[in-house]
């Protein structure tokens, strides 16, 4: 969709200009959902006006998620403590790539505070609701980018993920969504989660985010995690083995299940082997995670203890625990970390794939919080997600939409590679794109440029 596009602006048959009206008509036009949270009109008019027309992302409109840096723009984080922030000095580094590439700026996409939670809402800017059934989210802590993406308000929108944050609103917007080997992205600005968080790549095809990751890949200076350029191919191509895990949790949801077993049969139908495993993965997997996620988190808002009282509650709540977190309890999650980046590891070796869905349980509402029963299991806080260990062990993971759920939201199937091994994540997300094809926009909704 997004090489058509491009090719139209090329060979001059749409504008630059031209595509950042239609995107500032369809934000004002689609302002129930509360994705978009600030519209750069002014300044997208003039950078369009000034476009020449070239560039692999030529023109393309872009929303930012209100977590990166964005040069003249305020980056709120979702905090009411940066409301009044002054604007960004300078574009994160896959803001910058994109804009290099030809893409144009038209605003900023809501998040939860900080980036906490899986659902984008917040005391800023209120809660964003999902374009497939506005009673339910869109996901966190990307749902504001993933929001306006399936929807159709802009081509392009950038998305980050330090525990989920874009498998997780790829799979409740039926969209494409790939969390890459860890330094895939170099940042030149760290994130709150140094060693988790890295920028994304979301759209309605796997070709949108090859097209996309071919911009952003490369190392950044500064960034010790950031890899090599060349290092990581995001080329699609077709695994040894699709390792089926049925969840990293206690239970799954019985709908969910269905969709990943016909998942599963389609993928066999398409000529790839199936074989069942045993997760490599528990809950006590989450807990490391947590303990390390709040304490960066806490560490990382010192400057600005003395308005804690300010946060969101679940917010706060994540931060008092943070700052408890002793050092001999981060060591011991960091050790274990290691030992679970190893297990997953042998598992998938060199070219084989686990698969398992993005979420064990149905879509929940725009502000949360998600549900911690799923099958036979209730009042089980980690029971929601398969996301965050892959943040901690690096591996790469893309999240595939795979069927609606009882209330009409998407449910997304999670493709691990092995680290460096994207494609292959990207190869099992295009087989099944090619088997069981799903619409580019929510219903209701037009692709841009349509």
């Amino acid at each position: 969709m997004l090489s058509e596009l491009v090719g139209r602006v090329h060979a001059g048959e749409v504008s630059a200009p031209e595509l950042v009206e239609e995107s500032l008509r369809r934000i004002d036009a689609a302002g129930a959902l509360n994705a978009v949270v600030r519209v750069e009109a002014e300044t997208a008019r003039r950078d369009a006006a000034a476009h020449d027309g070239t560039g692999p992302l030529a023109g393309l409109p872009l929303l930012v998620k209100d977590m990166a840096r964005c040069r003249g723009s305020v980056t709120t984080m979702g905090s009411r403590i940066y409301a009044d922030a002054p604007p960004d000095e300078v574009d994160d580094a896959v803001v910058a790539r994109m804009r290099a590439a030809g893409a144009v700026v038209v605003g900023r996409t809501n998040s939860p505070e900080f980036g906490h939670a899986p659902f984008s809402a917040n005391g800023l800017f209120g809660a964003t609701v999902n374009p497939w059934n506005p009673t339910r989210s869109p996901g966190g802590s990307s749902g504001g980018s993933a929001a306006a993406l399936a929807a159709g308000l802009a081509p392009l929108a950038t998305t980050s993920d330090g525990g989920g944050s874009v498998r997780i609103p790829a799979a409740l917007c039926g969209l494409v969504g790939l969390k890459p080997t860890m330094g895939a992205v170099g940042r030149n600005v760290l994130p709150r989660w140094v060693e988790f968080s890295t920028q994304g790549v979301t759209a309605a095809t796997v070709a949108d985010v090859v097209l996309q990751a071919r911009v952003v890949f490369g190392p950044a200076a500064g960034d010790w995690t950031s890899l090599p350029a060349g290092s990581i191919d995001p080329t699609p191509r077709r695994p040894s083995r699709v390792l089926a895990c049925r969840t990293f949790r206690a239970d799954v949801d019985p709908v969910v299940e269905a969709a990943y077993e016909a998942s599963l049969e389609a993928l066999a139908a398409e000529g790839l082997e199936v074989e069942r495993v045993a997760a490599p993965s528990d809950p006590s997997a989450v807990m490391d995670w947590f303990v390390m996620a709040t304490a960066e988190l806490a560490q990382s808002l010192a400057d600005v203890r003395d308005r804690w009282d300010e946060l969101d509650h679940s917010t706060h709540e994540m931060v008092r625990f943070g700052a408890g977190v002793t050092a001999a309890d981060y060591l011991a999650a960091q050790r274990r970390r290691h030992e679970l980046g190893a297990r997953i590891d042998a598992l998938v070796g060199a070219d084989a794939v686990l698969a398992l869905p993005t979420l064990n349980v149905q879509a929940w509402g725009p502000e949360g919080p998600t549900p911690d029963h799923a099958g036979a299991v209730e009042h089980d806080p980690t029971i929601a997600t398969n996301t965050p260990e892959l943040n901690a062990t690096g591996h790469p993971a893309a999240s595939v939409p795979m069927g609606l759920d009882d209330a009409g939201v998407p449910m997304g199937l999670q493709v691990v590679a092995p680290r460096f091994g994207d494609g292959l994540a990207l190869g099992v997300a295009e087989a099944l794109e090619r088997a069981r094809p799903w619409p580019l926009t929510a219903p209701g909704h037009t692709p841009f440029g349509e």
